[in-house]
């Protein structure tokens, strides 16, 4: 894994904005020769000095071939009062492919570097603008799917992760105090009344740690979506309950069984968690070669999947195949749509509900759009399950990286306490105490190495 090595040197270039068709271009510069480039190949419009953090007007000119590039507005902002904490020029040009690529080449000609993934934030962490939480919310900002997720990414930027994480990293350091006082006096026990108090204080810490590591499952079903396939025997209504879903015409709709043959995969918003589904092909007993692959595919899908819609048609008795799927199911999460309610039924309820909880059924009718709402609260309800005080929290912990963490400061301090009742002296209670600060430090970046920066900052766009 590559790392972003820190050059306060260097000066660094990139397209900020997304490459294609657009109204806007941004070129972004940041380092010291940012603003010493810019001003070799900007030419203002109107005279007089260039002012900071003003917008001003002019045209980008080869300063070599006296060439004019394109209109632009021009803004040139002066360290440390920035993103980077460096100067930095953002030159806002026509979008599309070729304008913003040919000034990009410019600057890039005229003294600074390509930016690698990340870099612009990375800096922004280096120089203190930011600590690792808050960077690492800023892809999440940009990769955030539904309005929650947002939300939950903008709390992070904000610093409330952080914060939290500080306060409890100051409530270890006042127990840490406590007992490197008793450094001095080894052979003495610390006092009953030090001891209980720091016991308690730990007992808090703990169910603060404890409290945050709760959320991470629902953190992560926001963060990140859900995984979701859906599944059942060829003409049940697979590919209109997904039409359903997302309200428009994505799959092909027909009567004739097994035409899904390909796999659609579409991103469904529901009450703020975004369901990644994928529509598979019918699943049956089948002596078409090509069918069975098909159906070997959609097998591996559900088994992929974290979350299963599983359609049955209730028109039709329940056969071999049905029961295929059901078992095929195993534990995972999963709602059962009992569809074509349009149609007279020959299902037998009786029978389909000793085989599948009623509570996780829905019966529709993908034809008429009927019960889609419904459905989309069910699966809402199955996928929060005992997570509704939790969802209502300001603060999810979403990032793996900071679950695990929080996991090792309360390994660190499970620990401490252990060695604390068993009166072993202060030196190696320290220790524990010392691991566990260390474990949140890396949290906010206060304790990490160029590895795991590596990591986290090859994951962003270039340009961020």
């Amino acid at each position: 894994m590559s790392t972003i090595q820190i050059n306060n040197e260097e000066t660094i270039a990139a397209i900020s904005t997304p490459i294609g068709e657009g109204g806007i271009s941004v070129i972004r510069i940041s380092g010291p020769k940012s603003h010493n480039i810019a001003k070799k190949i900007f030419k203002k419009a109107e005279k007089g000095k260039i002012e900071y953090r003003k917008l001003h007007f002019g045209k980008i000119i080869d300063n070599t071939t006296k060439t004019t590039f394109d209109d632009v507005l021009c803004t040139f902002m002066k360290a440390p009062k920035t993103y980077t904490g460096e100067d930095i020029v953002e030159i806002h040009s026509h979008g599309g492919y070729i304008v913003p690529k040919k000034i990009l080449e410019l600057v890039l000609h005229n003294g600074a570097r390509p930016a690698l993934p990340g870099e612009f934030t990375n800096r922004a962490f280096m120089n203190g603008k930011m600590d690792l939480a808050q960077a690492e919310a800023v892809a999440d900002i940009i990769n955030a799917q539904t309005e929650k997720s947002l939300k939950q990414a903008e709390n992070q930027l904000q610093g409330v992760l952080s914060d939290k994480i500080n306060t409890l990293k100051d409530k270890i350091l006042d127990i840490l105090a406590e007992i490197e006082a008793q450094v001095d006096f080894p052979e003495e026990d610390i006092d009953p009344v030090v001891k209980k108090a720091v016991e308690q204080s730990c007992k808090e810490i703990k169910g603060e740690l404890n409290n945050l590591l709760s959320s991470y499952k629902m953190g992560k079903i926001i963060k990140e979506g859900v995984y979701t396939a859906i599944i059942g025997k060829p003409n049940v209504g697979k590919s209109s309950i997904l039409n359903s879903l997302i309200e428009k015409e994505r799959a092909i709709v027909s009567e004739i069984p097994g035409t899904t043959r390909d796999f659609i995969e579409e991103i469904i918003n529901i009450n703020g968690i975004a369901l990644k589904i994928v529509d598979t092909a019918g699943i049956r007993t089948t002596s078409d070669e090509i069918e069975k692959v098909g159906v070997g595919l959609a097998l591996k899908k559900a088994r992929e999947a974290e979350f299963l819609l599983i359609v049955l048609d209730q028109s039709r008795n329940l056969e071999k195949d049905d029961l295929r799927i059901v078992n095929e199911c195993g534990d995972k999460k999963k709602i059962f749509i009992i569809n074509k309610s349009d149609i007279e039924r020959k299902m037998n309820y009786d029978k389909l509900y000793d085989l599948v909880p009623k509570e996780i059924s829905v019966e529709t009718s993908a034809k008429n759009n009927t019960n889609i709402s419904e459905l989309k609260n069910k699966i809402y309800e199955i996928l929060t399950n005992n997570f509704d005080n939790v969802e209502s929290s300001e603060l999810l912990l979403t990032n793996i990286r900071h679950k695990n963490s929080i996991e090792n400061a309360l390994k660190y301090l499970s620990s401490f306490t252990d060695i604390l009742n068993q009166n072993e002296s202060p030196e190696f209670l320290s220790i524990d105490l010392r691991s566990s600060l260390n474990s949140l430090g890396e949290i906010t970046g206060e304790v990490t190495t160029e590895d795991v920066l590596g990591r986290i900052f090859s994951k962003f766009c270039i340009g961020k």
